[in-house]
């Protein structure tokens, strides 16, 4: 059965044959402002009748595999995670996110790839047949044959391609053996990079798992009424939100009429902190948390109570969870050093190692245009110290920081490609 969704420049919106079709729409990189006029996507849903994959199944599933077929679009070597309900294939170039279910002993899956710095994007419908692979996996046990076959298309088009990716190895005890945050700039990438969701919000903290991110940085600012909230700008503009009634400086609104009268382009709220932190620990498997400070020392007398509140919440949960209060200038640094407990406040220092320790900050965070200074990185860390290196987008560098560098992350906009290297080493 197909199912048709047709989408209008015009009204934005969708026309679908049935409802449920609205879900496996979410799930597909399609654009409401995009430059086109009508576009129709031809969408195969799971199998009638399918069941969740179950947890015995997904770690051995998990790891690097070799691509036997469709080369030319997937590379050589791809990685494969689970979240939750949602699989991630990570290849070189792009990234496959799908859905999943269990029909007859076979384990199928549906969903989209794309290339993360471009639009290019297409449906993938794939599946791991009962012969090959499936029914040992059901069982939790890993297959000595593991082949996940299926075809993918370009753009809203049937996918028509053969591709197949074969188990090689599990993930290395480089990858193992140690904590690494790859830190989802922004909370998973820039609103500029044409995603699925917005910047800075909940919804894009509910969907960075899937890109690769284990921690996430996000923007903090403060509303008229002294309401910490999530937005990257100064200023209420038309690069980050839809066109309202209102504009100027978020500082001049209250938290209420930012709710009110302003959407997030992909028409998402501005979130309030304490509302993404909530969301953070009791619904994702997210580790770390990178609190930009975009003000000074108004906003960190609202914050640093939100932090120790989000962390005794996780910490009651049984969750694994770091959450910094960033210092990226000196604005911040002196406004965060006239607070009288401020060593014992869990910080990250984006300015010096001297800084960090004079904050005993739990981290310091350089900037890659540095390099990977190795010698003075590998110094912090000897001190208790973390340090984690921003904002590295170059697949080039990524590779070369995570083969010769020590940190214990990288910050990006692009997870999914810090996610490709650091799965697939040696």
């Amino acid at each position: 059965m197909r199912w048709f969704i047709i989408f209008t420049k015009k009204s934005h919106r969708c026309v679908c044959a049935r409802p449920l079709v609205l879900i496996l729409f979410s799930l597909f990189l399609i654009r409401c402002d995009q430059e086109t006029t009508a576009l129709v996507l031809i969408v195969t849903p799971l199998p009638s009748g399918s069941t969740a994959v179950p947890f015995i199944s997904k770690i051995p599933m998990e790891g690097v595999y070799q691509v036997i077929d469709g080369k030319d679009r997937f590379g050589d070597i791809v990685a494969l995670r689970w979240r939750f309900n949602k699989l991630t294939i990570f290849s070189k170039d792009n990234y496959l996110i799908l859905q999943s279910g269990v029909k007859d002993s076979s384990i199928y899956m549906q969903g989209f790839w794309r290339i993360p710095t471009s639009d290019v994007n297409g449906l993938a419908n794939l599946i791991i047949q009962k012969t090959l692979g499936a029914r040992a996996l059901l069982m939790g046990v890993k297959p000595q044959i593991l082949s996940i076959k299926g075809n993918f298309g370009a753009g809203g088009g049937v996918p028509d391609r053969t591709v197949e990716f074969r188990y090689l190895r599990p993930f290395s005890s480089t990858v193992t053996s140690k904590d690494f945050y790859i830190v989802g700039h922004r909370a998973g990438g820039r609103t500029s990079d044409r995603l699925r969701v917005s910047e800075n919000s909940i919804e894009m903290i509910s969907f960075t798992e899937n890109y690769g991110s284990t921690g996430i940085e996000v923007d903090v600012r403060l509303t008229r009424d002294k309401v910490p909230v999530l937005y990257h700008d100064k200023d209420i503009n038309i690069r980050l939100t839809v066109k309202g009634p209102i504009n100027g400086p978020i500082g001049n609104f209250t938290f209420d009429q930012l709710s009110a009268f302003v959407r997030l382009v992909r028409g998402e709220k501005i979130p309030k902190l304490e509302d993404a932190l909530n969301y953070v620990v009791d619904s994702t498997l997210l580790e770390f948390v990178w609190l930009d400070m975009k003000e000074g020392r108004q906003a960190l007398d609202l914050v640093i109570p939100i932090q120790d509140k989000a962390l005794k919440r996780a910490q009651q949960k049984g969750r694994k969870l770091e959450i910094l209060v960033g210092v990226p200038d000196d604005k911040v640094l002196n406004d965060f050093k006239a607070i009288s407990n401020h060593k014992d406040v869990p910080s990250l220092c984006e300015i010096s190692p001297e800084e960090a320790r004079n904050l005993n900050s739990k981290a310091w965070a350089p900037r890659w245009t540095l390099g990977t200074q190795n010698e003075l990185v590998t110094q912090v860390q000897a001190e208790g110290r973390e340090v984690y290196c921003w904002t590295i987008d170059q697949p080039g560098f990524i590779e070369q920081f995570l083969r010769e560098g020590k940190f214990n992350g990288l910050l990006t906009n692009y997870p999914s490609v810090v996610a490709y290297y650091y799965y697939t080493q040696p």
